[in-house]
């Protein structure tokens, strides 16, 4: 018993540093599982590795540890990529860091003879990042365009406005929910878990994987076509409301079953597991983790703290305001808020929103949002450009403003009646202008972790447009082109 407490005793210590230093990756992506229903079985992530891990202690215990200490290379890369993360604010980074430096670390300890015998379980660890969000609009836009041509050839008369799909009967949105991604991602999951316990050859493992990935897709664009043919069969008497979620549940339990059937049909014999001889088991006494590797990971985990640190000092030594004079940029500009269109930035210091009237009949909506230096976040998933429950988004595209070398980005939108709105957006940050707002997260980090002053602004400009959006958006485009020098001074010192 003292024997087992001897060797848990370092791994214990370097799981608490990894915990204590990762402790924000952990947290936010709790946070993230918790109240996103897409990420709810990342709960039974971690516990259903290290039960795998348990499952393997026969053949592990075999095996003698020998660190691998080139695994502290990308170890460190993901001390890296947490702290860049971390000071951005980018929780991808900080999730993608956390649970891929645990398995990393798992790895460093036992070494390569050892991790291949738990490489699933190391690998399925991975699948406690909450990522695949990132998707939502591409499946939507897929499973539009899969289910528009199939209820044509079944003779529904349909007309599509963005993601709207019309019908004699009623109206359709293939919104955010309908986008499949909920049961992509634990299809995904799935396959993975039952081709490592189902198959031992790689090709027949890889194979389930990847329809585990496209029968969910395809069976979703079907499932919508299905519940708008069953409305239009039935003048919307079924598969309207709450109906259309309760088939969609069945509808993804029988493909699931479907996905149980094709992998038994083709399922391999199970491995018999050889119990260890004694001079096996003699290599659980060499399994022992050195006082030097203990000692380099905890190092590594506090130098990063300690720059975590200093980054946060000189955050704090920079103070400064900044505001948009937009009373230098125009000569008319009233205080009317942009009801129709609705953009939200809720923790900006300084919000100025209203219209430009530019002709009789023509005015353009105005919005700005600015950040005091160190405060606030110009790039977050709480900001939103304009209303979605309002809104469609048609296309967006990014452009060059003429006559300077700023970049912008046009997006187009519909709303169910029919209106359309044109967007021309850009950030600034200092005296840079992006287009990209991966782009601007990214350099906006990079001034922090420097030491450098972030001053920023989100500048926005709309026009509701008539029936021809391209005449609307050339006057938008015109306008923004003949005031682009002014653009340029666009944030000023108090």
């Amino acid at each position: 018993m003292n024997d087992k407490i001897v060797k848990a005793i370092p791994i214990a210590a370097i799981l608490i540093a990894w915990f204590y230093t990762y402790y924000q990756g952990v947290v936010t992506s709790i946070n993230v599982w918790i109240t996103s229903e897409i990420f709810n079985h990342c709960f039974l992530v971690i516990g259903g590795a290290f039960f795998l891990i348990y499952q393997k202690r026969i053949q592990l215990i075999q095996q003698p540890f020998i660190p691998n200490y080139w695994l502290f290379i990308p170890l460190i890369g993901t001390v890296i990529l947490y702290t860049f993360g971390l000071v951005g604010d980018i929780r991808l980074f900080m999730h993608f860091a956390t649970y891929v430096s645990l398995p990393l670390l798992i790895w460093l300890i036992v070494g390569n003879q050892a991790a291949k015998t738990i490489l699933f379980p190391l690998y399925f660890i991975l699948f406690a990042i909450p990522v695949g969000e990132q998707l939502i609009p591409y499946l939507q836009e897929f499973t539009t365009d899969l289910a528009v041509p199939l209820l044509e050839m079944s003779g529904v008369p349909i007309y599509r406005n963005g993601l709207y799909l019309d019908i004699p009967e009623g109206r359709f949105l293939v919104a955010e929910a309908c986008s499949g991604i909920s049961f992509l991602i634990a299809s995904i999951v799935f396959g993975n878990i039952y081709a490592y316990l189902s198959f031992r050859t790689l090709p027949k493992q890889v194979l389930f994987v990847f329809i585990s990935i496209v029968v969910p897709i395809i069976a979703n664009a079907l499932r919508v076509y299905g519940i708008i043919l069953t409305a239009h069969l039935t003048d919307m008497e079924y598969a309207a409301g709450a109906d259309h979620l309760i088939y969609g549940g069945v509808f993804y339990t029988i493909i699931l079953f479907l996905l149980i059937l094709i992998g038994e049909r083709f399922r391999d014999k199970s491995i018999n597991i050889k119990l260890p001889s004694q001079d096996n088991t003699q290599n659980s006494h060499k399994n022992l983790v050195s006082l030097p590797l203990v000692c380099l990971v905890i190092a590594v985990f506090v130098s990063q703290l300690l720059w975590l640190k200093s980054i946060e000092n000189n955050r704090l030594a920079i103070k400064s305001a900044y505001i948009i004079n937009t009373q230098s940029l125009f000569i008319k500009f009233d205080d009317r808020k942009t009801k129709k269109w609705q953009p939200s930035f809720p923790h900006a210091n300084e919000v100025q929103q209203g219209s430009i009237k530019i002709s009789q009949n023509t005015s353009i909506d105005i919005f700005i949002a600015s950040y005091t230096a160190g405060t606030g976040e110009l790039i977050s998933s709480l900001n939103r450009l304009y209303d979605a429950d309002r809104w469609t988004l048609i296309n967006t595209k990014n452009i060059k403003i003429k006559g300077s070398e700023q970049q912008a980005q046009i997006t187009q939108l519909v709303s169910p009646h029919g209106e359309k709105r044109i967007i021309v957006h850009w950030y600034q940050i200092s005296d840079k202008f992006f287009s990209n707002k991966v782009k601007a997260k990214l350099f906006q980090t990079v001034n922090s972790l420097l030491g450098r002053e972030n001053n920023n602004a989100l500048v926005a400009f709309s026009l509701q447009a008539s029936s021809n959006t391209v005449s609307a958006e050339q006057e938008l485009m015109e306008f923004i082109e003949k005031n682009a020098e002014k653009f340029n001074q666009i944030m000023q010192s108090k």
